[in-house]
């Protein structure tokens, strides 16, 4: 009897547990979100395993970014990666760095003097957060998601940062998302005929929109389905290059509307209202 009793609870858990499936929060899933801060990049890629910033937006911008991301319940971050060192792309930083842990930053091995740079290294050794001076391309792992960040191809000139924005590739759940910084000229005809596999689901267009002569050879070999644009309404996309999109049809979500949120789930991309 005692046996049968507990068969029949064992019963009535299994069936308790088929009626409630898990929460649709906690499953595996890739998230991310593009910051609406203005002509600028500020992207957040989270997973169950790990929480990545590409770039945060320009100064005034920290404090806000910040307090999204608590909102989001990120607490801290594995992996910052600063594409280059203009201040529309670092100018948050310095205070994400006295606000939260950071396991890693990654930036370019270029070396530029300018005032928002100062003051990202300066937080960097007050917080002796790990900084990697990237050299050479590289991958690395977290849980389902495989991160490779490249170098550019371009040496610098001195002057054009742009052309040394790290460019990232995400692959995760089947889906390859890939984030372009300020890439224009030298480096997007560089990287276009480098051999590497450019082709995405969603890119991370370069450039804030700005129009390149070189844009529809990316779009060519990239083919991406959706195309994120870190713009805004003062400083749109320009029209060329949303003609020139448009020959491409793929899904264009900019931040001039407001954040943008996309989630990756067993094999599916949804865009988030």
């Amino acid at each position: 009897m005692k046996r049968l009793i507990l068969i029949l609870i064992a019963l009535l858990l299994l069936a308790g547990c088929a009626c409630h499936p898990a929460d649709s929060d906690t499953a595996d899933k890739l998230e991310l979100y593009a910051f609406s801060v203005g002509k600028a990049d500020a992207l957040l890629i989270r997973t169950s395993d790990a929480a990545v910033m590409i770039d945060t937006g320009e100064n005034g911008d920290g404090d806000e970014l910040v307090e999204a991301l608590r909102a989001l319940g990120v607490e801290k971050l594995d992996l910052l990666i600063l594409t280059h060192f203009d201040k529309d792309h670092i100018g948050g930083a310095d205070a994400l760095i006295r606000s939260l842990p950071i396991a890693r930053i990654i930036m370019p091995a270029y070396e530029k003097e300018s005032k928002q740079r100062t003051e990202l290294l300066e937080e960097i050794d007050a917080a002796n957060v790990p900084v990697t001076r990237q050299t050479e391309d590289e991958t690395m792992s977290f849980g389902a998601m495989d991160l490779s960040v490249w170098v550019s191809p371009v040496a610098f000139d001195g002057k054009s940062d742009n052309e040394q924005s790290l460019i990232t590739k995400i692959l995760y759940g089947g889906k390859t998302l890939l984030f372009m910084g300020d890439a224009e000229k030298d480096e997007l005809k560089a990287l276009v005929f480098s051999g590497k596999n450019l082709t995405c689901d969603i890119l991370k267009l370069p450039h804030h929109g700005v129009y390149d002569a070189n844009l529809f050879e990316l779009l060519a070999v990239a083919l991406p389905q959706y195309v994120v644009i870190c713009d805004s309404a003062k400083n749109p996309a320009e029209e060329k290059t949303m003609q020139t999109l448009d020959l491409f049809e793929p899904v264009i979500l900019q931040t001039k509307n407001g954040d943008v949120h996309v989630t990756v789930a067993e094999g599916t991309i949804t865009v988030n209202e």
